[in-house]
């Protein structure tokens, strides 16, 4: 996306890199893209070279008619998968069936359960492991991500820190996350918008059947032909489809935030911003300068209605942007927002001049 460079003054948020790209990167691809394996390969080398106490990483999929390693840091990690593969048993093949991660805080302590894989890590000097499944944009896991160290307690922030993050399935809160390394804030952040973008996109998906009687098969790909015509990410366009289509969204504002990779936050704006305003459409609109990132987009392309204190509201949390030292910039605006910003000349306010007469609603403004 536009704008995904720092602000002047401003620094890289630490909770973000390339590790968390390419986890939230993998939750709005098709699971049949052939980037799906780059991805992964990508994942597992960036945890094992960032992540404290992390020794070796792989991941395990299911392919085929059984388990196999997509990806290794190491062939030691690939023995351990091995061996868990052969019984059809392990945190790595738990984790996939049940979508959700299984630590392993002791593996000395496992007499009786799993032993292979009990088996196979004590043999190698394996004190603890991390199963995490990831998700593309078919909702089903693609892949385990597997962590394993040789210092058991390396792990226990890592492990608390996932489980809260799909417990809730979103970033943790800072508090949360701040007592972990770089690295494992970093994995923590991408999961946690990964799982966010993916209710998301399962969400608007699940409403396109609905709305067309179609399969999950073809809402996935009206989803992303949505996408590509309006030059969105696929979660943009899950935000969009979800406006519009959800039930009772009557008169009043709602903002959906979704991060879509690098230090860029996108927000979708929708309803009616106009008087009389009340404390909380202020406090929702606030809230996208709560997250850690230099850019805020707003997608204003689901705001049916929007007057002179709704334009006053949208110039102020600039003005608190600009201090702050993030950028805001106008993604997407509906007809009613273009009229408003072309009429009183504060196109030029949010760093765009107004859009032609001709551009469609709800197409990016640039």
């Amino acid at each position: 996306m536009s704008g995904s460079g720092t602000t002047p003054g401003s620094s890289p948020d630490p909770s973000w890199g390339p590790l968390a790209d390419d986890l939230v990167a993998l939750a709005q691809t098709a699971d049949d893209d052939a980037i799906v394996d780059v991805l992964l390969a990508r994942i597992t080398a960036r945890a094992a070279e960032v992540v404290a106490g992390v020794d070796y990483a792989s991941i395990t999929a299911w392919r085929g008619a059984g388990y196999t390693t997509v990806a290794t840091s190491d062939d030691l990690a690939r023995a351990v998968d091995d061996a868990q593969h052969a019984e059809a048993a392990g945190p790595c093949v738990q984790a996939e069936q049940t979508a959700t991660p299984v630590t392993v805080p002791d593996i000395a302590a496992m007499t009786m359960s799993w032993p292979g894989f009990h088996k196979e890590a004590a043999r190698l000097g394996l004190q603890a492991s991390v199963s995490v499944p990831l998700f593309a944009g078919g909702g089903g896991p693609v892949g385990v991500l597997n962590l394993y160290t040789r210092q058991a307690a390396e792990l226990d922030t890592l492990s608390a820190g996932v489980r809260h993050v799909f417990a809730v399935e979103r970033a943790p809160a800072r508090d949360f996350a701040a007592d972990g390394d770089a690295g494992t804030r970093q994995l923590l952040h991408g999961l946690g918008w990964a799982l966010r973008l993916r209710v998301a996109i399962q969400q608007a998906v699940g409403m396109l059947m609905a709305d067309t009687g179609c399969g999950a098969a073809d809402g996935d790909r009206m989803l992303r032909d949505r996408a590509a015509t309006a030059r969105v990410s696929p979660a943009a366009a899950a935000l969009r489809v979800i406006d519009e289509m959800e039930p009772g969204s009557g008169p009043g504002v709602r903002v959906t935030m979704v991060r879509l990779g690098g230090d860029v936050l996108w927000a979708a704006v929708s309803g009616e911003l106009a008087r009389p305003l009340d404390t909380a459409a202020a406090g929702q609109l606030t809230m996208v300068l709560d997250e850690p990132v230099s850019v805020v987009e707003l997608d204003l392309s689901g705001l049916r209605f929007c007057d002179a204190a709704g334009l006053r509201l949208l110039l102020d949390l600039r003005e608190r942007a600009i201090a702050a030292g993030r950028g805001l910039r106008l993604a997407a605006v509906s007809v009613a927002v273009r009229t408003l910003l072309s009429l009183t000349e504060t196109a030029a306010e949010f760093g765009h001049p107004p859009a032609s007469e001709s551009a469609a609603d709800g197409e990016p403004v640039d």
